[in-house]
C-alpha cells in the first residue's frame, strides 16, 4: 500500500501521514497538494492525505479546488493534529538578525501577529511547504529562518529561535484520507458533499431547506468558484449522520435537478 503526503519530511502533512500509516504501507512525498491527489488519480499511489481544513485559516483551497476536478476521489477519513508552529533558523541568531522568513502561506498566516511584533512582516517569503521552507534555510548562507514543525529542527541540523508563535493556541489542522474505493469497514458518522445551484433568489436556501426536512446537522458550508462562469459557485457541505435520512435527503435534491456529489461517508 502507497500513501502519498504532501513533502518532505517535516511538514504536518507528513506528522498526519505518519500517524495514520501501518508498518507496512510506503510513505511517498509530493511537492503540491495537487500533484498528491493527480498521483492518486492516476493510482501511483492507493491513497492520500491532504490538508482540507485549519480552524484558524479555513478552507484549504489548493485541496478543495484539486478534487471539484477529480470526481472519482472519495473522502475515506479524516485525521485531526494540533497545529504548533516554531521559528527555526540556520543560524543561533537574534530575531533582528534574520534577513527572511519562509513558509507555507497558511503557517505565515497562523503567526501573523508575532512576525508584526518582531518587525519580520515584511520578510516573508512563502513556498511550497513548512519542510521545504526548512530545507531551503538549511542551504542557505545567509541568516534566515522558517516556520514549521518542530520535527523539521533535527531533520534539517536547524536551531530554535522561538516556539510556539502561532497567534491562537486553539490551532488544528483537518486532513482527509482520500482514495478511489472508500473502506466500508470504518464507522461513519458524516457526510461531505458538493453541489451547485442556479443563480437565482432562493436557490441556495431551497437546498439547505431540505437538510432542515430531514432533521439533517450542517457543520459546514462554503463556496468556491465554479470557475466557468462569473458568479457561479460549488457549494461544499459537511453532514452529520445521525438518522439515516441522508440518502433521502440527496436524493430528493437531485430530483429538483441540482447537481450533487458525495465526496464521503466517513
Amino acid at each position: 500500500m502507497k500513501i502519498g503526503y504532501l513533502g518532505p519530511k517535516g511538514t504536518f502533512s507528513y506528522e498526519a501521514c505518519k500517524e495514520y500509516c501501518k508498518d507496512n504501507e510506503e510513505m511517498i512525498e509530493f511537492k503540491t497538494i495537487p500533484d498528491t491527489i493527480s498521483a492518486l488519480e492516476s493510482q501511483k499511489i492507493d491513497k492520500a492525505i491532504v490538508p482540507i481544513e485549519n480552524s484558524l485559516q479555513g478552507c484549504v483551497t489548493d485541496a478543495i479546488d484539486t478534487l471539484i476536478q477529480n470526481e472519482d476521489i472519495k473522502v475515506e477519513d479524516e485525521i485531526v493534529l494540533e497545529i504548533k508552529q516554531n521559528l527555526m533558523s540556520n543560524k543561533d541568531c537574534n530575531l533582528n538578525e534574520i534577513n527572511k522568513v519562509y513558509s507555507h502561506p497558511q503557517a505565515l498566516a497562523q503567526c501573523k501577529k508575532f512576525l508584526e511584533e518582531n518587525m519580520l512582516l515584511d520578510k516573508t517569503i512563502s513556498i511550497e511547504s513548512t519542510a521545504y521552507a526548512a530545507k531551503k534555510v538549511s542551504e542557505s548562507n545567509e541568516i534566515c529562518a522558517c516556520i514549521g514543525n518542530i520535527s523539521c529542527l533535527e531533520e534539517y541540523n536547524l536551531n530554535l529561535i522561538k516556539s510556539n508563535i502561532q497567534d491562537n493556541n486553539f490551532n488544528k489542522t483537518k486532513f482527509w484520507v482520500l482514495s478511489k474505493n472508500q473502506n466500508n469497514d470504518i464507522k461513519k458518522n458524516k457526510m461531505s458533499i458538493l453541489f451547485s445551484v442556479k443563480d437565482k433568489p432562493g436557490a441556495l436556501y431551497n437546498v439547505l431547506e431540505i437538510f432542515n426536512k430531514y432533521n439533517l446537522n450542517l457543520t459546514k458550508i462554503e463556496s468556491r468558484p465554479a470557475k466557468t462562469v462569473l458568479g457561479e459557485y460549488i457549494f461544499w457541505i459537511d453532514v452529520e449522520i445521525e438518522n439515516e435520512n441522508e440518502d433521502i435527503a440527496i436524493k430528493e435534491i437531485k430530483t429538483n435537478g441540482i447537481y450533487v456529489r458525495i465526496l464521503g461517508k466517513y
